[in-house]
């Protein structure tokens, strides 16, 4: 399974703390922990785009990272 595209809403719904999902890649765990606290203080529309493309271009960049793959195959499958 490829890295879907940006545009994808369970990004931002990710970022948000909208949804949760059990994660293995342990940089985006903690990537997420400071996305979702920062967005809790400024959820404007800027904020939370930058905080999609952040974590997108991780996964994006670690695509070949098993703990990567499996992520992105339980928030996206």
């Amino acid at each position: 399974m490829g890295i879907p595209s940006v545009e994808d809403l369970k990004w931002q719904q990710i970022v948000t703390g909208e949804k949760t999902y059990s994660l293995k890649f342990l940089a985006a765990k903690i990537m997420l922990g400071r996305l979702i606290r920062s967005i809790k203080e400024d959820n404007s529309p800027q904020k939370i785009s930058d905080a999609v493309e952040e974590l997108y271009t991780l996964y994006l960049r670690n695509a070949d990272n098993a703990s990567a793959r499996a992520d992105i195959k339980t928030i996206f499958s």
